[in-house]
């Protein structure tokens, strides 16, 4: 099925269904008005039939057993005489049905008798073709009773008009049902317009063409609410692609240099026969390049995971002087070849609600950070403060400092400020991007301050009231 297709077929759901609803309502509604009428013509008729059966009941006497009409000149009026203005039929039985006077109006005809067990009944017949209503009432003599009263009125008129009433309403329910439904489809169309601008203008986008966005609506409905996060989304995922280009490309390119070290050192060393010491010499170097290969893979596993936020954190007391301890520990051995002093002070709290692991990665890169770009002799001071419910944790070295204009993009992975200024220092630019983004999630303030030929300063701001 073509896009066209599948337009129509959603549009023509929204309508049938509309439709179809609205149609219950309306056959509802015309239901109720056909019943309101027919209740409303029935029961004036019934009225009618229940006054002239009242007012010839007591007409009526009883002589010897036979009931009859006291007053003749009743017979005269004209409702009794003439069929054709309103009539009015009366009959006089006995028990047996048998006719003992009548209305002049019925000339030869006769109402039918309806033997029930009630004293009183009201039902529809037919005389001499035309629908009738009709009444009767049973007459008693001293409780016995001694015959009938009949009562009876057309009513092909008034079902005449309520089947008039309901062809119209057989004939409009259809009708507006139809019309009901290619409105509701121009509206339905009209309404999904929006929509399908939001399919076109992203069915445009690709890789190439990120940055196309949708246009956002005037009216601030839910479509203006969907395009917005919509346009929010593509957004953050053209982010998330040129993050991943930028790395891609990176990360090739840190690897490939190693890498071609490695074979251009043993293309040399297999051209001619080495002395041993030579050979020692060359592949002590090809080992430290691989060493370097497999830091730079580890930061690199390292960062992807928690780019996807894959690992999940385990939050806990985290003391930073035990953990400043331990990572000094650890770079012990470069810190004495510098010959490099590092003061830690401490004034207030010194323990924080973080991720151990996280926390060790953090304050080891910076550290390790100070101590890679200090020469010797030279002081690192690393101090740990409280303020305002906030554990500042700095660390501060007089290296070679941080260009001003490489500030803003030192966080960025891969990214080294003037690496051929200080090529004996050896980086992969991945440090500072994996305390970014962890500092993110754990949700600590993460700020660098520095002077080219002076220094650099990291701070770290724990919040110490995050365990509650």
């Amino acid at each position: 099925m073509n896009n066209t297709g599948m337009r129509s077929s959603y549009r023509n759901r929204i309508a049938l269904n509309f439709t179809l609803g609205t149609g219950l309502l309306i056959a509802l509604i015309f239901l109720l008005i056909y019943y309101i009428v027919s209740a409303t013509v029935f029961n004036r008729l019934e009225k009618d039939l229940g006054y002239e059966l009242e007012k010839h009941f007591y007409e009526v006497g009883v002589q010897r057993g036979q009931p009859y009409f006291a007053d003749k000149a009743e017979w005269l009026e004209r409702e009794h005489s003439e069929l054709e203005i309103n009539p009015v039929f009366v009959a006089l039985t006995n028990l047996s049905g048998k006719v003992i006077d009548k209305s002049p109006n019925l000339k030869n005809d006769s109402l039918k008798l309806h033997f029930s067990p009630a004293d009183h009944a009201v039902f529809k017949t037919t005389l001499h073709g035309l629908a009738i209503e009709q009444v009767q009432q049973v007459i008693r003599e001293n409780g016995r009773p001694v015959g009938y009263i009949v009562v009876a009125m057309p009513i092909d008129e008034s079902e005449r008009v309520l089947l008039n009433l309901k062809v119209v309403l057989l004939i409009a329910f259809p009708a507006v049902l139809a019309i009901l439904f290619i409105f509701t489809r121009y509206l339905a169309g009209r309404s999904i317009q929006p929509v399908l601008t939001v399919i076109e203008t992203a069915s445009k986008m690709s890789n190439s063409n990120m940055g196309s966005r949708i246009p956002v609506p005037f009216v601030q409905d839910e479509l203006y609410l969907l395009v917005t996060t919509l346009n929010e989304l593509m957004t953050r995922v053209e982010h998330a692609i040129d993050r991943e280009k930028r790395f891609t490309s990176d990360a090739s390119h840190e690897l490939r240099t190693p890498l071609a070290v490695i074979k251009g050192t043993l293309e040399v060393l297999i051209r001619k026969p080495r002395s041993a010491d030579e050979y020692v010499e060359k592949i002590s170097f090809c080992i430290g390049e691989m060493d370097r290969i497999n830091h730079l893979v580890d930061q690199l596993l390292l960062l992807a995971r928690f780019e996807s936020q894959q690992k999940a954190m385990t939050m806990g007391i985290v003391d930073l002087s035990e953990l400043t301890a331990n990572i000094l520990v650890r770079h012990q051995q470069q810190i004495v070849e510098k010959n490099l002093s590092v003061d830690l002070d401490t004034v207030g709290i010194d323990t924080v609600y973080s991720d151990p692991y996280m926390a060790d990665i953090m304050l080891d890169n910076i550290i390790s950070n100070a101590v890679k770009y200090s020469s010797g002799p030279a002081r690192i001071a690393i101090s740990i403060a409280t303020s305002e419910q906030i554990t500042y944790y700095t660390v501060a070295d007089k290296g070679i400092g941080i260009d001003s204009n490489d500030i803003s993009r030192i966080r960025d992975a891969f990214y080294r400020s003037a690496p051929l200024s200080h090529p004996e220092v050896k980086g992969s630019g991945l440090g500072l991007s994996i305390v970014s983004r962890m500092c993110e999630m754990l949700g600590v303030g993460f700020t660098i301050q520095s002077e080219l030929g002076k220094g650099t300063q990291v701070t770290l701001s724990f919040p110490i009231l995050s365990q509650s």
